[in-house]
């Protein structure tokens, strides 16, 4: 993208949801959020994207983009976000109302009011980064596992259970051997991040006993410029 680059924010309760997106829907809702300002309310929640838009961002040839917008606007509707806050569980759509405008090759959605609450009007417990360091990824569970580190860029660690890795990413009855969780979801995710983002991850599985109940990740950001470490005051 031409002039100032894109930057994501998300509410961390949004980051820590569970939800299973594709890769075509996933980069439609990080266009669409990396233009909204995070810090203000949102006096509408009508966006819209273009297919020449989204194949800039995401760096793929134009009949590509019109593709995968045509095909995320076919299934977003459907895509609910799960949360829990040790008392209540909730359940909510991401969008309630979106289309594909024929002939000008371009999205329209109107977010929920619900997830409207995590993108804007941030000024504390958010995560930030720049939408270029994920523009290239090509998995979800890269983009999900990145995400979940850059939450926690100021320790440069992160342990979390198992269990909650599994149901941030609705993999509760998926890959439940943790070889094959292992091969499929960790370490592609991993490999990916550090051929194609600024972070050099070392990560271990943790045991009680001889049960893994647990994910370590160790990262490190590259010298790589970022130009979004101002906003890393008001995050995490």
């Amino acid at each position: 993208m031409k002039g100032k680059p894109l930057r994501v924010a998300k509410g961390n309760a949004l980051i820590e949801a569970s939800y299973k997106l594709s890769l075509n829907e996933q980069r439609l809702l990080l266009a669409v959020i990396a233009r909204i300002d995070s810090r203000r309310s949102m006096r509408e929640y009508k966006f819209s994207v273009t297919a020449h838009e989204f194949a800039e961002t995401f760096q793929i040839e134009l009949h590509t983009a019109y593709e995968a917008l045509q095909d995320a606007a076919a299934s977003l509707f459907e895509r609910d976000i799960r949360t829990y806050d040790g008392r209540h569980r909730e359940r909510f759509r991401w969008v309630d109302r979106i289309s594909y405008v024929d002939g000008e090759s371009r999205v329209e959605l109107n977010f929920t009011i619900h997830v409207a609450a995590y993108l804007t009007q941030l000024h504390k417990e958010f995560t930030a980064y720049g939408l270029a360091q994920v523009s290239n990824l090509k998995s979800v569970y890269s983009i999900r596992v990145f995400e979940m580190l850059m939450q926690y860029r100021k320790t440069g660690w992160l342990q979390i259970s198992l269990d909650d890795f599994r149901g941030r990413l609705m993999l509760e009855d998926a890959y439940t051997r943790f070889d094959n969780l292992k091969a499929r979801v960790i370490k592609p995710a991993v490999s990916e991040l550090e051929e194609k983002s600024n972070l050099n991850i070392q990560w271990r599985a943790v045991k009680n006993g001889r049960k893994i109940v647990a994910l370590r990740f160790d990262f490190a950001e590259s010298e790589q410029p970022d130009l979004f470490k101002e906003s890393l005051d008001a995050s995490g």
